[in-house]
């Protein structure tokens, strides 16, 4: 029988880990460089976040920009469509005089001036320029309708309405048209493209 000596656990020999030098540890240079690293990393932190946030701002203005060059040009268009609209009104009625009015009633585009009440643009949009157009709005539906009811004559009424559109025309829509037109210019120097 082949009987094979049994080893204690005492003689083993135990497996150490290699010693550390740890003699870096205590010098001051390792100490020094150390601080460093830490105060590079909190200070390219800090620019990247400041770089970070400043192009977040920019980026969030020319956003802003755009939009309201696009709802100020639109509200143009709108305007300037509902001008020729009504002006082509007042001269059918002061020519031909129709009895009833309400057949040839005109049919104002308002989806631009109806929706901006939802954009946040809005209100961004000069005080003047949204004034004058509430009242053209207003004024040119009010006209109308004093015609319709024949609290107007129709020359009479035709004659308010020239006048009103007039007014839009040399007024409203050259300060409206400057307005988006400038700031398609900031944008243009952004390399923003708008038309």
């Amino acid at each position: 029988m082949d009987v094979k000596p049994q080893v204690s656990a005492a003689a083993e020999p135990i497996k150490r880990f290699p010693k550390l030098d740890n003699q870096e540890l205590v010098k001051t240079s390792f100490w020094i460089s150390q601080v460093f690293m830490i105060i590079a990393t909190i200070v390219g932190v800090y620019l990247a976040a400041q770089e970070g946030l400043s192009q977040a701002i920019i980026f969030d203005v020319l956003s802003n920009k755009q939009n309201n060059y696009y709802l100020r040009h639109a509200l143009y268009d709108e305007v300037n469509d509902n001008v020729t609209i009504i002006n082509e009104y007042a001269d059918t009625v002061a020519k031909n005089s129709p009895y009833d009015l309400k057949s040839i009633h005109p049919n104002m585009a308002t989806f631009v001036w109806e929706n901006m009440r939802y954009s946040a643009n809005t209100l961004e949009t000069p005080t003047q320029i949204l004034t004058e157009t509430r009242r053209f709005y207003m004024a040119s539906a009010d006209i109308i309708s004093k015609m319709e009811t024949r609290f107007y004559g129709a020359k009479f009424g035709a004659k308010k309405l020239k006048e009103l559109t007039k007014g839009v025309s040399e007024s409203t829509l050259p300060m409206l048209k400057d307005n988006y037109q400038a700031l398609a210019v900031e944008l243009k120097a952004a390399d923003i493209t708008v038309e």
